[in-house]
């Protein structure tokens, strides 16, 4: 009788455990698992110089360590996130169907493959790198769907007007307005609503025609009729972590609080999934509080009485000591990196900023605006150097310069280039609340993309205390502040949201309050800017980079 209860027991215990670990399963099942597209379906597309005239050169890095990036949709068409472009090979007998966030009709070129050549000073080709030539996208030609030379410098507003145009004319109101591509022996099919084109020796050559699809100020999808192939994979980090929240709340607080706390934050993850992944951390810590006090009650009970409260001092001062001791350490950044060798001159340019100063959004992630200062701007020329790191805030910015060699930037110019990252990620929960929804779709990005730049606006005076200190610090090395605001993609359609819109209001006054100059990168050329701006949501393609660099070497002094 003993035994069968004991079994029925351990098995309940089973069931409930199990149960609490499938409940915190569901409210982390936006981040639990990732479904991606299969490698070498698909390249990445960069706009760059290619002797007088502009195109894309590709490769295969279509997992690039930011967010958002490329994606499954719920339906499974692969989603291209703004800014960024798809370049895809159009295989024969397969339809391929596109469809834009927007009321305008998907942004689309057709051409072929042709080798690139090397980046200067950078590493050799890889098997997937190449560039796409003989590009025509769609436009309308006497009333009909026609094959159009792309232009891909042209402003967004130019661009758009195209796209809405073609819409107008084909698509039914009420109609999806989804552009059906197939490819045949032949040449290629294009439809979109109501029009039709047939081209029947277009791109032919060695390699079959290439799709790219280009976002621009919009989310972009392109699903295919044989589907895509999907590698999906279990963080597997994370389901132990779930195993180990749901065991010290168990052992530290009793059953009871393991199956209250993992039910009730399921409940809340129906109606509010996002606040519910983002609480679930904090479960975690709860648990380890539980399971600690537990421990340490246990460990005093075998402790003699007298002894008690000299140990539990002695522990809380030691405690106290390393948290001490850790908080006074000084910080550590990144070394000043340099476009050549160590220089036998001061850096008389210093380039401050985020992963776009960093390189990243170009291919093999280098150029730039730093290799633009170094290379071409006169005042510059080899004594140039930068000072950067991916995902970080104004505040590490004004910690990093400060702290850094004295001789870096003086009398010369500092020039940050930024601001965009501090719309989203001076709140903690606002990255986390991007990171929760990076792989989610269009529209919880767009949700919640809105909520972070909320949240980063309350906390706009810590933004504007790190200019006022690191002006402080760029006056005291007698050099020029020039503070580029960048934008991002979605911004072509007509600019910030109110929320960052009063941010760059603000930081502006902290800039000119430090004596610097402060330059809105989207007042000044929005009007001219278009997809080959951008080569994602936020990084500029080499030709921003190279605007930019431009408008900062008119700056020296």
């Amino acid at each position: 009788m003993r035994l069968r209860k004991r079994t029925f027991q351990i098995a309940a215990c089973g069931a409930t455990f199990v149960l609490c670990c499938a409940a915190d399963g569901f409210v982390l099942r936006g981040v639990l698992t990732s479904r991606e597209v299969a490698r070498e379906q698909f390249r990445r597309g960069y706009f760059e110089r290619f002797g007088d005239e502009v195109g894309l050169a590709l490769d295969d890095a279509v997992r690039p360590d930011m967010i958002p990036t490329f994606q499954m949709a719920r339906d499974g068409a692969l989603g291209i996130p703004p800014g960024m472009i798809a370049v895809l090979p159009l295989a024969t007998g397969t339809r391929y169907e596109s469809r834009s966030d927007s009321s305008c009709a998907p942004y689309v070129v057709f051409g072929v493959e042709a080798p690139v050549a090397a980046v200067a000073n950078g590493p050799p080709l890889s098997p997937g790198e190449a560039r796409l030539v003989g590009a025509r996208t769609l436009a309308l030609s006497e009333g009909h769907l026609a094959l159009v030379e792309w232009d891909p410098v042209r402003p967004w507003r130019e661009d758009s007007a195209r796209l809405c145009a073609l819409r107008d004319a084909c698509v039914p109101t009420g109609d999806g307005g989804a552009l059906e591509v197939a490819a045949k022996d032949d040449g290629l099919e294009v439809r979109l609503g109501g029009c039709s084109l047939a081209a029947p020796r277009a791109f032919r050559g060695e390699s079959p025609p290439l799709l790219a699809g280009l976002a621009g100020a919009d989310w972009l999808t392109v699903a295919r009729r044989s589907g895509w192939r999907t590698e999906q994979e279990m963080v597997w980090p994370l389901l132990a972590g779930i195993a180990v929240k749901v065991a010290t709340i168990w052992w530290g607080a009793g059953i009871a609080s393991a199956a209250t706390v993992s039910l009730a934050l399921a409940v809340a993850a129906v109606w509010m999934p996002v606040p519910a992944t983002l609480v679930w951390p904090l479960t975690v810590l709860l648990g380890v509080a539980a399971a600690l006090l537990r421990l340490s009650m246990r460990g005093l009970q075998r402790i003699p009485r007298r002894a008690r409260v000299p140990v539990v001092v002695a522990t809380a001062t030691l405690a106290a000591a390393v948290f001490v001791s850790r908080a006074n350490q000084p910080d550590s950044f990144p070394p000043i990196v340099h476009i050549h060798a160590e220089p036998a001159r001061p850096d008389r340019c210093a380039v401050l900023g985020y992963s776009a100063v960093k390189g990243e959004g170009l291919r093999h992630e280098s150029g730039g605006i730093r290799t633009f200062l170094d290379e071409e701007c006169g005042g510059c020329r080899q004594t140039t150097a930068g000072l950067c790191a991916g995902g970080e805030t104004l505040a590490w910015m004004r910690d990093a310069f400060c702290s850094s060699d004295p001789a870096f930037g003086a009398r010369g110019l500092v020039t940050f280039l930024g601001g965009t990252n501090d719309d989203f990620f001076t709140s903690m929960v606002s990255i986390a609340r991007l990171f929760i929804v990076s792989g989610q779709g269009s529209e919880p990005w767009r949700h919640n993309v809105s909520a972070a730049a909320a949240a980063s606006r309350r906390r706009l005076d810590v933004q504007t205390s790190a200019i006022a200190s690191l002006g402080r610090c760029i006056q005291s090395r007698g050099a020029r502040f020039l503070f580029l605001h960048d934008f991002l993609a979605t911004d072509l359609h007509g600019g910030r949201d109110p929320d960052r819109a009063a941010m760059l209001a603000a930081r502006r006054t902290a800039v000119e309050a430090a004596g610097g100059t402060f330059v809105d990168l989207f007042e000044l050329f929005g009007r001219e800017a278009g997809v080959s701006w951008f080569n994602d949501y936020i990084h500029p393609s080499l030709l921003g980079h190279e605007r930019i660099a431009e408008l900062a070497c008119r700056h020296l002094p």
